[in-house]
C-alpha cells in the first residue's frame, strides 16, 4: 500500500519548514548578528570575482545588444539569414553572431580601459604631483588675496590665516604621506607596499581575470539564464503569480539598466564637455577637474555640487578668479545636463520625484557609502514600484479607483461613495480643519470692531 501525501499536507509541510527557517534566521540576526555579517562578508569576498563579472556584464549588455540589433542583425538579414529568437531561426548562425558581438564589445571595453590607464591616469598623476609640489605657492596666493581684501579687518584676517595654516598642514600631510607614495614612479614605496600586500595584489588580479571570464560567459548565455528562470517560475508558481514575478524582474532590469547605463553615458558626455570648456577657458588641470566632475556626476542630485565644489577648491589655491569662472561654467553645464541632456538620455527611468531621490541617496548612502549613492535610487525605485503595485491590486479588489488624481479632493469614502473636501457638508473624519490661531485672532479683532461700532451707534 502506497502512502501518498495529500496536496494540503504538502503545502502545510512547506509552510512549516519555511516558517522554521525564518525563525532561525530571525534568532541569529537578533542575537548573533555580527557573526552573520562576518560570514556574509566572507561569502561576498570569496565570490568577488564572480560579482565583478556579473556587474561588468550587466553594464556591457546594452552595448552588446546595440551592436547586434543595429549592425549584425541587419547584415545577416541582407544575407537572408534569420538570427532572431524564434524557434525557426538558425541557431548556429545566431551563436556565431553572438560570439562576434561579444568580441567587438570586449574589444571596445579593453580599448576604453587602455585609454583610461594610458592617457588619463598619467595626466591625473602628473596633476596631483604638480599640486603637491606647488602647494606652498598656492597657499601663499590665497594668503595674499585674503590680506588684500581683509586689510581693514585684522581680527578676521588672523582667523583666516590660522585656518589656512591648519588646512595646509592637513592637506600637505595627506598628499605627501598618503597619496603621493601610492602614485607610480616612487619605486621604493611601491616595492614596500607590494611586499606588504603581495597576496592581496594576486587576489585582485585573480578576481579581475575571473570577472572578465565570467562577464564573457554571462554575455554569451544571458538568454539561457532567463529561459531557465522562466521555466522555474512557471513550474513552481501559478500562472498569474509567475507572470507577476517575471514582470517584476523585467522591471528591475529595465530600471537598473536605464538608470545606471544612462548615468554612465551622461557622466561621460559631461566630463568630455567639461574638459573642452576648461581648455577653452584656460583653466588649470583640465583633465583632473573634468574627471572629478564626470565621476561625481554619476551620483544623482548631489553629484554636480560635489564635483563643482571639489574643482573650485583646487582652483582657489591657484587663482580665485579662475575658480569663479569655473563655478559659473559648471553652473551653466549642470543646467544643460539637468534640463536637456539628462532628461534626453535618462527620461523617466526611475519614476521618482526629487524628494524620493534625495531620500534614497541619503538612506542608502548612509548604509553603504559611495555604493549606496550609486545604486540607492534604482533600488528605491523598484521598492516604490512594488508598493505602488500592491496598493493598486488591493484597491482593485475593493472596487476602488487606482487613479491617483481622484484622491486629491477626497475627504473620505462612505459606503463606496466618494466624499469630497470641496463639499462643506462632508465633516466626518476631520475633513474640516480647525480654525488657525491667526484666523481666530483676526476674526476676534473684526468682531470687536463691529461690536464697538454697534455700541457707539446705540449711544448716539
Amino acid at each position: 500500500m502506497k502512502m501518498k501525501p495529500e496536496k494540503n499536507q504538502v503545502t502545510w509541510g512547506i509552510t512549516i519548514f519555511v516558517l522554521c527557517v525564518c525563525l532561525m534566521l530571525a534568532y541569529y540576526v537578533i542575537f548573533d548578528g555580527k557573526t552573520i555579517v562576518k560570514n556574509l562578508g566572507n561569502i561576498v569576498d570569496s565570490l568577488s570575482g564572480i560579482i565583478i563579472g556579473i556587474v561588468l556584464a550587466f553594464i556591457l549588455i546594452p552595448l552588446m545588444e546595440g551592436i547586434e540589433h543595429r549592425i549584425l542583425i541587419p547584415i545577416y538579414k541582407k544575407r537572408g539569414i534569420d538570427v532572431s529568437m524564434a524557434i525557426s531561426a538558425d541557431k548556429k548562425k545566431r551563436s556565431q553572431m553572438r560570439k562576434i558581438s561579444i568580441l567587438i564589445t570586449m574589444a571596445i571595453f579593453l580599448f576604453m580601459a587602455y585609454s583610461l590607464f594610458r592617457v588619463i591616469i598619467p595626466q591625473l598623476v602628473s596633476s596631483i604631483r604638480e599640486i603637491a609640489n606647488n602647494l606652498p605657492i598656492y597657499i601663499k596666493n590665497v594668503d595674499d588675496y585674503s590680506n588684500l581684501f581683509l586689510a581693514n579687518n585684522p581680527e578676521l584676517q588672523q582667523i583666516i590665516d590660522s585656518q589656512l595654516d591648519n588646512y595646509y598642514e592637513t592637506l600637505s600631510s595627506y598628499l605627501t604621506q598618503k597619496l603621493l607614495p601610492l602614485l607610480p614612479g616612487n619605486v621604493n614605496t611601491i616595492v614596500r607596499y607590494a611586499s606588504r600586500s603581495f597576496i592581496s595584489g594576486i587576489k585582485i588580479v585573480f578576481d579581475l581575470v575571473v570577472g572578465f571570464i565570467v562577464a564573457i560567459y554571462v554575455l554569451n548565455s544571458k538568454e539561457r539564464f532567463t529561459t531557465r528562470g522562466k521555466k522555474m517560475a512557471y513550474a513552481v508558481l501559478k500562472e498569474d503569480a509567475a507572470n507577476e514575478l517575471i514582470s517584476g524582474f523585467r522591471f528591475v532590469n529595465y530600471t537598473f539598466q536605464g538608470f545606471i547605463g544612462g548615468k554612465l553615458v551622461d557622466s561621460l558626455i559631461i566630463g568630455v564637455i567639461c574638459y573642452i570648456g576648461c581648455m577653452m577657458l584656460k583653466i588649470p588641470y583640465p583633465v583632473l577637474i573634468s574627471v572629478i566632475v564626470g565621476v561625481t556626476n554619476i551620483i544623482p542630485f548631489f553629484g554636480p555640487y560635489i564635483g563643482g565644489g571639489m574643482g573650485a577648491l583646487i582652483l582657489v589655491l591657484i587663482s580665485p578668479v579662475k575658480a569663479l569662472v569655473f563655478l559659473i561654467f559648471v553652473i551653466v553645464l549642470q543646467q544643460f545636463d539637468g534640463n536637456i541632456l539628462g532628461p534626453t538620455i535618462l527620461g523617466n527611468s526611475t519614476g521618482l520625484s526629487s524628494f524620493w531621490v534625495i531620500f534614497a541617496i541619503t538612506l542608502f548612502g548612509g548604509l553603504w557609502g559611495v555604493v549606496g549613492w550609486l545604486v540607492g535610487v534604482p533600488i528605491f525605485a523598484v521598492f516604490y514600484a512594488l508598493v505602488s503595485r500592491i496598493t493598486n491590486v488591493l484597491l482593485t479588489r475593493r472596487g476602488l479607483s487606482v487613479q491617483t488624481n481622484e484622491y486629491t479632493d477626497l475627504a473620505y469614502i462612505e459606503n463606496g461613495e466618494y466624499k469630497l473636501l470641496s463639499d462643506k457638508n462632508n465633516t466626518k473624519h476631520n475633513a474640516r480643519k480647525n480654525t488657525s490661531a491667526f484666523k481666530k485672532l483676526f476674526h476676534f479683532d473684526l468682531n470687536a470692531k463691529k461690536n464697538n461700532k454697534k455700541s457707539n451707534d446705540t449711544k448716539k
